[in-house]
């Protein structure tokens, strides 16, 4: 279960994900096809603006999770590269998330 986790997020050696099975991936991923895998639909600059996109994403029955880099929390940076923040969702939800998502206007 280790290894797939590290697979998702780029940390295993190309040797180690050659050697994970279809179906550790398929348990690790949430199971085969049933949707909850996240995917990211839109980067955001700041933390303010992506938990405002969250809690809209969310008042439409949408899950959402944010990624922000440790970094620019650490320094409270707000723009640029390190002040950026992804938003993911479950696969199942990807399409009308991102269609909502495009409403946003933060300008």
């Amino acid at each position: 279960m280790t290894e797939n986790v590290l697979y998702w997020q780029g940390g295993a050696d190309e040797p180690e994900r050659a050697q994970a099975s279809a179906p550790d991936a398929r348990e690790a991923t949430g199971g085969a096809g049933d949707g909850v895998a996240p995917v990211c639909i839109g980067v955001i600059d700041g933390p303010l603006r992506a938990e405002i996109a969250r809690t809209y994403l969310e008042q439409n029955g949408i899950v959402a999770h944010l990624l922000a880099d440790s970094v620019g929390s650490v320094y409270g940076l707000v723009s640029g590269p390190l002040g950026t923040v992804r938003v993911f969702v479950p696969v199942s939800q990807a399409e009308e998330a991102a269609r909502i998502f495009a409403e946003l206007d933060f300008s």
